[in-house]
This record gives structure tokens, C-alpha cells and sequence, in this order.
């Protein structure tokens, strides 16, 4: 089955829209929160010294919590941790 540049125009137009649907309904709040490990992972260090970061330099990473206990998770706005973001070496 081959396709000609028209079909595949068409078929990369159909799929675009379905992204963009999808996309909108898409909740950016969700997105845009990690938990500690996740944070950590991030910009690779420790869970201990991630919370150790957010109580010595609390305006560093800025994040929220969640839960309304004293011991609720704390949730790291991630694209404060990606312009800290170190890749991971083999």
C-alpha cells in the first residue's frame, strides 16, 4: 500500500486535529506539579536533599502542597526544576 504526498498531507492534517483536541482538554494544572521524587529525579539529587533544598531555600523551586494534614505532599512546579535539569550519564 503506497500513498501519494496528498493522501499523506490529508492523513498528517487529521492527526494534527486529533492532538490539538486532545491536547485542549488536557488539564495543564496536572501537568505542572511533581512530587518529591519526581522533582528530584529532575534535577538529580536526592529525595532528602530536594527537601532539604525547599526548606533551607524555600523560593528556589516554588511549589504547593497537597493535602490539608500537616504531613501532606509537597508538589514542585516543574519547569522551575527543568532550567535546573542536569541529564543523566551512563
Amino acid at each position: 500500500m503506497s500513498m501519494d504526498k496528498k493522501e499523506m498531507n490529508l492523513l498528517a492534517t487529521m492527526v494534527a486535529e486529533v492532538v490539538v483536541q486532545k491536547l485542549k482538554g488536557m488539564r495543564i494544572g496536572e501537568a505542572e506539579y511533581v512530587d518529591t521524587k519526581e522533582a528530584a529525579r529532575i534535577i538529580g539529587v536526592s529525595e532528602t536533599y530536594m527537601r532539604f533544598l525547599k526548606k533551607e531555600y524555600p523560593d528556589k523551586y516554588p511549589t504547593i502542597k497537597s493535602g490539608n494534614k500537616k504531613q501532606g505532599r509537597i508538589l514542585f512546579k516543574r519547569d522551575a526544576l527543568l532550567r535546573d535539569f542536569t541529564p543523566e550519564t551512563i
